[in-house]
């Protein structure tokens, strides 16, 4: 396997400027190899995330190289990945002891006749704070600890316990349909399109119905003869704390990792709860916000949109094919 090390050394007595350096090597997910040696899994990315710290070191007047290098052996690969395993379990393992300790006293809390919206805002707050923490150390941990899974599931059953008992009576199970009783339908939703409705469409047309025609008009003016999705009512609409998008795969058994990342993206977006903590949830509802606005055309929208999901979706494929090589 080919590795990043950072050589380096720190001359400044300033001590702000030692931490700060720190801070970026940390920053970077990479681990301590040798004494000043640094190391992070090749990738063009992390090359830079090593060049912008080389960068700061110099600027301290310190002295900073990277070296590109594969391991002697197999042996040594598995002594480096598990300096990797070893650093991302003791951060999943004090975000779960955190996270842990919230649900607890949710569960506390709740024990007493009377919850005030203020107190559920304080526990609201903890866990999106919980989330983008666990979105942060997602982004360097290149071998996918298993305790990623575990803190995701505590942070699910606090965004369970959080909904209000109006949500809980919503979150009906979803029924099942075959791909292949769908097949060159006419879909219709509002128009205007932005993320819910434009990532819903691109879904049925690149997982369900490739043939898939649209209809986009004023919800009290949609073809009764076509199949609604995201309007008042419709099934293949919000159920609890489904968005749209999340319902339809469920309702289609879409089971497809990089699918599941999209779908955290647009729900975060889209229901603005902060469930998932994705980081590119601004990023894509300012794209996507952005076309909705200048191109009038809906049709146009879904086009140029679908591009960017197209993308999107092959990026994260190519991520996860490279976690399990």
């Amino acid at each position: 396997m080919k590795w990043l090390f950072l050589v380096h050394q720190i001359h400044t007595p300033n001590s702000k400027e030692r931490v700060m350096v720190w801070r970026a090597i940390k920053k970077t997910g990479a681990v301590l190899y040798r004494n000043s040696v640094y190391v992070l899994p090749y990738g063009k990315e992390r090359l830079e995330d090593f060049q912008w710290v080389c960068q700061q070191i110099n600027d301290s007047k310190g002295e900073a190289s990277i070296f590109v290098s594969n391991a002697e052996s197999q042996k040594e690969d598995l002594a480096i990945e598990a300096l990797f395993r070893k650093a991302r379990s003791e951060d999943y393992t004090a975000l779960v002891g955190t996270a842990d300790r919230l649900r607890s006293r949710i569960h506390s809390s709740r024990k007493r006749k009377r919850w005030p919206d203020s107190q559920r805002s304080v526990f609201h707050k903890e866990a999106n704070q919980l989330r983008e923490q666990l979105e942060e150390i997602r982004k360097i941990d290149f071998f996918s600890n298993p305790l990623s899974k575990k803190a995701q599931q505590i942070l699910n059953d606090i965004s369970a316990r959080l909904m209000s008992p109006e949500e809980q009576m919503t979150s009906a199970p979803v029924k099942n349909y075959s791909r292949k009783d769908f097949q060159g339908k006419t879909w219709t939703t509002r128009e205007n399109i932005h993320i819910d409705r434009l990532c819903s469409a691109w879904l049925i047309r690149r997982f369900i119905d490739p043939s898939a025609k649209f209809v986009f008009g004023p919800e009290n003016g949609l073809p009764a003869d076509a199949i609604p999705f995201d309007v008042y009512g419709a099934e293949f609409g919000h159920h609890g704390e489904n968005c749209t998008f999340e319902t339809m795969l469920k309702a289609f058994a879409i089971h497809d990792t990089a699918i599941t990342e999209i779908s955290e993206i647009i729900h975060d977006v889209d229901l603005k709860d902060h469930k998932f903590g994705r980081s590119e949830a601004s990023g894509l509802n300012l794209v996507i916000r952005s076309l909705s606005d200048s191109i009038k055309d809906d049709h146009r929208v879904l086009e140029i949109g679908s591009s960017i999901l197209d993308g999107l979706y092959q990026s994260f494929s190519e991520q996860n094919k490279k976690r399990k090589t």
